[in-house]
């Protein structure tokens, strides 16, 4: 009976972590980065059927820009990304094109720093200027505290980890790709970045293909099909050609014929920087975990 009571309580209980608030079934976790100091809220939502049962393990979505411009203290909130993807996942899964719903776990922003210098810092390779070129410290966190965290906490499955990037995270998820490509099976690069600091992710992929022979994962990317070179009234001046970056970014790494790798892109017409998501994100999610048995 001793048994039988531990095995039946609520995940709740069972995770030791603070907890400031709960979002419509999202548990605000707070994990602080023992290496830089700094404070960082992730965001686990749980599959519908997770607590019915028990003896399975699920996939695990990491997504980039989780907890955007939230504020953990008082529940007041505004969280387009974590709503897109549950919204999102949920809604495939149940017209049956995913073979199962993953954890979600959204990665949030630095405590008491801009959204935006946050994520210039974080989520980017090389600095190029100040503030910049932060990418290798967060990955190092996200390695050993966030999935850490995660797989101790849930029954996440070590094998079918994922990670979504869009934007600046499509451009931290490259680099993760090019310097640790193992830290994750599948990766989701949504209208990367790669023009950032003069297609720096370029020369990583090339210096990458010079000391390796192979590189293991799967790579899904998106862009829509109006993120071309084009002067933006709304900018006052010309868009970057992502487009463009995604094509030269495949044909470089599918010119080293890695065994190990697949990669994928998709142009998603008449979209933009924004509108690309749902569609863009819906395709690479269905590729990566759609079909397939059920563990």
């Amino acid at each position: 009976m001793a048994l039988l009571g531990a095995m039946t309580v609520p995940v709740e209980a069972r995770d030791k972590a603070p907890v400031n608030c709960d979002l419509g079934g999202t548990r605000i976790r707070s994990l602080p980065d023992p290496a830089t100091g700094r404070s960082y809220d992730i965001e686990v939502t749980l599959p519908e059927d997770y607590e019915a049962k028990p003896a399975r393990r699920y996939p695990v979505l990491y997504y980039a820009d989780g907890g955007h411009l939230s504020n953990g203290s008082t529940c007041l909130t505004k969280e387009p990304r974590r709503q897109e993807a549950l919204r999102l996942v949920r809604a495939l899964h149940r017209e049956g094109k995913l073979s199962e719903e993953p954890i979600l776990v959204g990665l949030s922003y630095a405590k008491g720093e801009g959204f935006a210098a946050s994520r210039a810092r974080d989520y980017t390779p090389v600095a190029d200027k100040p503030g910049y070129g932060g990418a290798e410290a967060y990955q190092l966190y996200l390695k050993q505290t966030v999935i850490a965290f995660i797989e101790k906490t849930y029954r996440a499955d070590e094998q079918r980890r994922l990670y979504w990037g869009h934007s600046y995270g499509g451009l931290l998820g490259a680099r993760v790709l090019l310097t640790e490509p193992g830290l994750f099976q599948s990766y989701i690069l949504g209208s990367p970045s790669f023009w950032f600091a003069d297609h720096a992710i370029l020369a990583m992929a090339a210096k990458y293909a010079k000391a390796n022979r192979d590189l293991k994962a799967n790579v899904l990317i998106y862009v829509g099909g109006d993120e071309i070179r084009r002067y933006d009234p709304g900018r006052r001046g010309d868009t970057q050609d992502m487009v463009g970056d995604v094509r030269r970014f495949e044909k470089q790494l599918k010119s080293h014929g890695f065994p190990g790798l697949t990669i994928r892109s998709l142009v998603v017409p008449g979209r933009n920087h924004r509108t690309t998501i749902p569609p863009g994100f819906s395709w690479a999610v269905t590729s990566a975990l759609g079909g397939g048995a059920v563990r």
